[in-house]
């Protein structure tokens, strides 16, 4: 566990400096990454569990990565959709 706590640490420190969290191709290109891909992932089982427990165990980096967009504006009241006549009922033959 201490190990994976490790890894962890680094890569919330990583993507907190480069301001993003990379996909695992940015990751594996990038030069001035602090570990392996491989090493990075293996403890975790996925990528986007190792994202999701960065997220969780290191809010301030993870909001770093992550900054919030600009408030879009909010969205236009929907129309209301269009009243549908029902059919008359149809006679049942004798």
């Amino acid at each position: 566990m201490a190990n994976k706590r490790a890894i962890l640490k680094q890569m919330a420190d990583y993507f907190a400096e480069k301001g993003s969290m990379l996909t695992p191709t940015e990751y594996k290109a990038a030069d001035d990454a602090p570990i392996r891909y491989m090493v990075a992932k293996r403890p975790f089982g996925s990528w986007a569990r190792m994202q999701s427990m960065v997220r969780t165990n290191f809010p301030d980096q993870w909001a770093k990565a992550n900054p919030e967009p600009a408030a879009a504006p909010a969205p236009a009241e929907p129309k209301a959709a269009p009243k549908v006549a029902k059919a008359a009922p149809k006679k049942a033959k004798k």
